[in-house]
């Protein structure tokens, strides 16, 4: 089947925080979003499988594109009586959504705070799991006409979101980019409206390179930020990017490669400059320590050791009770999750930009989704 693209957005104005006031921009980026896990149905080939169920998921715009394209394919090629509809609202409406129990399933880039899985197990009446399904990168992307190739670091990525930086020609940014020419334009810092967990991602990045950030805005979803553009959803962000010249921003490196917007390259923990890849996201993960308990199957890859690791990588996660409360709505959403965690599905990720499960944690995922009643 065709694989999902990524979309443009809407995008919102949030000047500094004193502005106290947000503007509506409307942006979208020229790319179709074939939303294959909404079709109504699937193709004939599909086996009849299971009974009849539609499960609704929401949350992650990061992972996004690889839940749709699984979900239409399981439809047409698996079970065409189970439709899986997933709808991409960035990952604290996903937590949101399934804790008020408005979906099956959520979906976060951000593992729940205590006090967010404690409500989300209060209301489903279980113990609530943590899925990770993927891996990927968040792709640092910049409109900067004439400049094609582009690195930066912690520090001064921080700086330039923290306003300190505030020229593209900073010293900062020319000792990183010799030989390159830089404008002395105004950098035009892009970020996520909502609550998202990219932005949980791009946070952990800087609090843990940044003691200012850490001190000043630290880790979060929805954190307060001290300058920039807000645009909600990777595709609102995506097109801000693309249409706003000087800008920069974060989003899932698959809308990077979609929409042929440029990306930087960042000095990783071994002091090497690498490009957000599926290999480097891999190599990532092969520095990091990976859970054991199938119950909190959360980890860190931000900023992990190795020369080929790139520093913005990352799981997601699908969330799910372990004591589902439809029998068969919970059977036909374990055999999915099971499908997606097979060789071949994993290895399709990599088509998408993301990066497969290492085989040890795919191992682990699949003991907690056979605990899944």
């Amino acid at each position: 089947m065709t694989s999902p693209a990524r979309t443009g957005g809407d995008v919102s104005k949030s000047r500094h925080r004193r502005a106290g006031r947000t503007a509506a921009v409307a942006g979208a980026l020229g790319i179709a979003l074939l939303a294959a896990a909404c079709s109504s149905s699937g193709g004939s080939s599909g086996g009849s499988g299971s009974g009849a169920a539609t499960i609704n998921g929401a949350g992650s715009t990061f992972a996004a594109p690889m839940y749709q394209q699984w979900a239409g394919e399981y439809n047409s090629k698996v079970n065409k009586n189970v439709q899986i509809n997933y709808q991409a609202i960035g990952s604290g409406g996903g937590i949101s959504e399934f804790t008020q129990g408005i979906v099956d399933f959520g979906a976060t880039d951000a593992p729940m705070s205590a006090n967010e899985q404690s409500a989300a197990q209060s209301s489903q009446g279980s113990t609530v799991l943590h899925l990770p399904m993927i891996l990927g990168a968040v792709a640092i992307i910049y409109n900067l006409p004439g400049v094609s190739k582009l690195t930066l670091d912690g520090p001064a990525l921080a700086s330039i979101y923290l306003g300190k930086i505030t020229k593209w020609n900073d010293p900062a940014i020319k000792k990183l980019n010799p030989g390159i020419t830089l404008p002395s334009a105004a950098i035009q810092p892009v970020q996520r409206a909502d609550s998202s967990g990219t932005s949980y991602v791009v946070t952990s990045y800087f609090s843990a390179i940044s003691p200012a950030w850490a001190s000043q805005v630290g880790v979060s979803k929805a954190p307060s930020w001290p300058t920039g553009t807000g645009a909600t959803g990777s595709s609102g962000v995506a097109a801000a990017v693309s249409q706003t010249k000087d800008s920069i921003g974060y989003v899932e490196l698959g809308y990077a490669t979609s929409g042929k917007i440029p990306f930087a390259s960042l000095m990783n923990a071994s002091g090497k400059a690498v490009a957000p890849s599926t290999t480097s996201v891999e190599a990532a993960a092969a520095g990091a320590t990976l859970p054991t308990d199938i119950t909190a199957l959360k980890l860190n890859l931000v900023n992990q050791p190795g020369a080929g690791a790139y520093p913005l990588s990352t799981a997601t996660y699908i969330l799910v009770a372990q004591a589902q409360k439809d029998a068969n709505k919970g059977k036909a959403l374990k055999a999915w999750l099971l499908w997606c965690l097979k060789s071949p599905q994993q290895a399709e990720s990599t088509k998408l930009n993301y990066a497969p499960l290492p085989s040890a944690l795919d191992k682990l995922v699949v003991s907690a989704v056979n605990s899944v009643k």
